[in-house]
């Protein structure tokens, strides 16, 4: 399985000058959180590698950052990356030279993409953005090829994450609607069955920061 590919920080921080995609924690701020950040992505790659997924096609839903594209990458055959912004993403894809990553500037919410239906779709802290979660869920059931699979990474919303807020300063953006567990059960109101489990750093009882899951679709 290829590898898991860590974006170097000053690049990260070369392709977020001036903009606000990516979030500032990849590459500025306290050492601790910038570990936990990267900690989650390594996490997503494990469990994608651990998937009996096809290798094929995968959706990147919301992810105009790029942070996870040269992993994405090496693991299937095409990659798609769908976001309301996609400069950033832009500069990831030059920069790798990614000739397998198609990039979608478009609304989540009312795209239509020729590319599905996909084998995998990662939605990687992107679903809490959402204030009504039914459009986007049934956006990803719509698109995920039947055995498919979904990975999700979503904030905790934990008294341990907001005391971690306060301790180093960090504002919580005013867009996340939703706690972790909120998604998640959306996400099983609207035909999910989450198949494996997983949070950072510890676990889900643990004084969880991110929630992590690998979920199929189980309503046609």
């Amino acid at each position: 399985m290829a590898p898991f590919v860590r974006i170097p920080e000053q690049l990260l921080k070369s392709v977020a000058a001036g903009r606000t995609g990516t979030p500032t924690l990849y590459h500025t701020g306290p050492p601790l959180v910038r570990y936990f950040f990267r900690m989650r992505l390594e996490r997503l790659h494990r469990l994608l590698a651990a998937s009996p997924a096809r290798r094929t096609s995968c959706l990147d839903f919301g992810g105009g950052a790029g942070v996870l594209l040269p992993t994405l990458a090496g693991m299937f055959a095409q990659v798609t990356c769908i976001d309301l912004e996609i400069v950033e993403a832009e500069r990831i894809v030059e920069s790798y030279q990614l000739a397998n990553v198609r990039l979608v500037r478009a609304d989540i919410q009312s795209a239509a993409l020729a590319q599905a239906p996909f084998d995998v779709i990662v939605a990687a802290d992107v679903l809490e953005h959402f204030r009504d979660l039914e459009p986007p869920i049934a956006a990803l059931a719509r698109w995920l090829a039947p055995g498919g699979f979904l990975i999700t990474s979503l904030p905790s919303e934990s008294g341990f994450y907001r005391l971690l807020r306060r301790i180093f300063r960090v504002a919580p953006p005013p867009d996340h609607f939703h706690s972790g567990e909120h998604v998640e059960l959306a996400l099983a109101r609207g035909g999910f069955t989450l198949e494996r489990a997983a949070a950072i750093p510890l676990g889900r009882s643990l004084l969880p920061l991110f929630l992590l899951g690998v979920w199929r679709r189980t309503t046609l």
